[in-house]
């Protein structure tokens, strides 16, 4: 009797393990998806905001061959990835559309180019960026294509500069305050296809 049972039992836990199958796979495809086909959002009184690394044709800069989209409630602002030597860690550089005909010889505009260097490290200073892992460790360095991408994603100074000077990285120069809390962005699917590839 007790050997039917532990057949019974046995039996049980296979097709457990069978039915779960699709859904284990679908976890560690998930777990395993590229940073350019990984989707992030963050959903708050406010509004939903997401967030992407879209990949370049040939490079987006030296740090990475991504380039990073923060999509508000209003617009999409676009960003090209910067580390420093020693313990500064990775600024975003807001860059004009890299998807846009203009781009396409010498990449996108950057928008902070010809400002004053005072008023540039104020805004810089508001656009940090920190990827994490699924145990919250921060990663040293932006993800390129094909890198696993970042479980979580915290760029929680941006909305400063957002809500006093959101022209100063959107090609919008009419752009007005641009309402966005601190939080942090979740990696919720993992796309079938990247994004289509942008300039240069």
């Amino acid at each position: 009797m007790r050997y039917s049972a532990r057949n019974h039992r046995i039996a049980g836990l296979a097709l457990a393990a069978i039915v779960a199958a699709p859904w284990l796979v679908g976890v560690a495809q998930a777990a395993a998806c590229p940073a350019e086909r990984a989707v992030y959002a963050m959903k708050t009184a406010e509004g939903d905001f997401a967030a992407a690394f879209v990949p370049a044709r040939s490079y987006a800069s030296i740090a990475s061959d991504l380039y990073f989209r923060l999509t508000t409630t209003q617009r999409d602002y676009w960003f090209r990835f910067a580390v420093s030597n020693g313990y500064s860690g990775i600024t975003l550089i807001p860059v004009a559309d890299p998807y846009a005909a203009s781009a396409k010889m010498d990449g996108p505009e950057e928008l902070l180019e010809d400002e004053p260097d005072d008023y540039v490290h104020d805004i810089l200073r508001t656009l940090r960026f920190y990827p994490l892992d699924a145990d919250l460790n921060m990663l040293a360095d932006p993800p390129n294509r094909g890198d696993p991408a970042p479980a979580f994603v915290m760029v929680p100074e941006v909305g400063l500069t957002l809500w006093y000077e959101p022209s100063a990285i959107s090609q919008d120069l009419a752009a007005t305050r641009d309402p966005m809390p601190r939080g942090v962005f979740r990696k919720t699917a993992c796309l079938n296809a990247p994004p289509p590839e942008a300039f240069p």
